[in-house]
């Protein structure tokens, strides 16, 4: 349920008494203890908004919530760090959209775990565009980089929004190539929505500020955490009608995106590259498990032409257009042919040394989770040795050797997983690698 009479989102500074109720009510669901995204989102769609969720508290037993999560609640605990977001999202200039808002993306509301708000910083109409991901490895060759770039330049000139996580790589060439053409770009911060991350990619994060938009589920002032960014993954892929993976190593954090956008019933695609190359064995593995390889721009344009109607895009006559001009092109000797390889760098896994010409911040020696010199948690370093020392655990037995909440482990375990540190079983249980 979704309530089209509340005013459109608005910055903290511009929020009217009722926003700023609805506002103050979603920090109380995020920092209540024991609640995670997914027993938020239960009280969201059963009463509607998170005030009415909490004017509710004694009937969260009717949505599925343990009651004693609703004692929590009253007791009041979360107050504090609700405040600390609360003061430092009041000088910024991002919009706060909140789950009952009409302008909240109708597709990330369909997922178990959505994100109670959502800060956005640029152009707030691009949560209403038809949207496609495109991801990738961070460590991206030039030829990865041009593949993205013509992807993502192709699918922004058709109208349809590039959604991926401004990481070094694949997802900054998706996002330079989408910036200016109709559709634009949407990036997902794995940090707050005044962080910066990586360094290198200050300049993109600005124009993508003034031409594109920002989007972040975390509070102002996040760091880059190393947990966060599995975290944010499924919004790239909750946004976005399907996933286009261009270049990913064998145990690339890309592969978790691609798995959660197939458990949220999304399209996912794979460029399958160089049968030899390093970089294109994740690709290659995708296509095995079921991903469409993909050969062209126009391959993902005729495979999403149902759900693009429903946006009024006419993906068919795109696809045609398009096709006639690669026709022309091919037969001038110009452009680039059917499989998108013939104008592309040469094959190579060299890697270039630089993240940002100009910049001059060396690219770092990144680890397996994710993003380079995103801080680790304490729980991380804990994990490990736990399971080393007992065996599978189930994440309950987990969180009370640890004294955390299964909520509060949901990313950790998640961001371990994708560092090939530990491995998922059935039955929510969790043995060391």
């Amino acid at each position: 349920m979704t309530d089209t009479a509340a005013p459109l989102p608005a910055r903290w500074a511009d929020m009217d008494d009722r926003a700023r109720r609805e506002y103050w009510a979603g920090l109380a669901l995020r920092h209540c203890r024991g609640l995670g995204a997914r027993s938020c989102c239960r009280l969201l769609r059963h009463f509607g908004s998170a005030f009415a969720a909490l004017e509710g508290r004694e009937r969260w037993a009717d949505a599925g919530v343990d009651r004693g999560k609703a004692a929590e609640l009253s007791a009041g605990s979360w107050r504090v760090t609700a405040r600390t977001e609360w003061d430092a999202i009041r000088d910024l200039d991002a919009v706060v959209v909140q789950w009952h808002e009409a302008a909240y993306p109708a597709l990330l509301r369909t997922l178990p775990d959505a994100p109670v708000l959502l800060y956005c910083l640029g152009d707030l109409s691009l949560l209403a565009n038809p949207a496609v991901a495109v991801i990738g490895s961070r460590k991206a060759t030039p030829r990865g980089q041009a593949l993205a770039g013509h992807m993502a330049g192709a699918f922004a000139s058709w109208g349809i929004t590039v959604v991926s996580g401004m990481a070094w790589g694949i997802d900054k060439a998706a996002h330079e190539a989408a910036l200016g053409r109709t559709g634009s770009s949407i990036a997902v911060l794995g940090t707050g929505i005044d962080v910066p991350y990586p360094r290198a990619n200050t300049r993109l994060y600005d124009r993508m500020a003034a031409k594109g938009l920002l989007v972040s589920e975390f509070a102002p002032g996040t760091p880059a955490l190393r947990e966060n960014f599995p975290v944010r993954n499924r919004i790239i892929s909750g946004l976005s009608l399907g996933v286009v993976v261009v270049e990913a190593a064998s145990r690339s954090g890309t592969l978790i995106t691609s798995r959660l956008a197939l458990e949220q019933g999304r399209e996912v695609y794979a460029v399958p590259g160089a049968a030899l190359s390093g970089q294109s064995l994740g690709c290659q593995e995708l296509v095995r498990q079921g991903a469409k390889p993909v050969f062209a721009p126009e391959d993902v344009l005729e495979d999403l032409a149902g759900p693009l109607r429903d946006f009024g895009v006419q993906a068919g006559h795109l696809a045609r257009e398009a096709a006639e001009r690669r026709r022309w092109a091919e037969a001038e000797g110009t452009g680039l042919s059917r499989t998108l390889f013939a104008c592309m760098p040469p094959e190579t896994d060299t890697l270039p040394r630089k993240v940002d010409p100009g910049d001059g911040e060396e690219a770092a020696i990144q680890g397996a989770g994710g993003e380079t010199d995103a801080v680790a948690s304490p729980a991380q370093d804990n994990i490990v040795p736990l399971l080393q020392e007992r065996g599978p655990l189930h994440v309950d037995a987990l969180g009370a050797a640890l004294g955390r909440s299964p909520a509060e482990l949901a990313p950790v375990l998640l961001g371990l997983e994708i560092m090939g540190r530990i491995r998922r079983l059935p039955g929510a249980r969790y043995e060391a690698v």
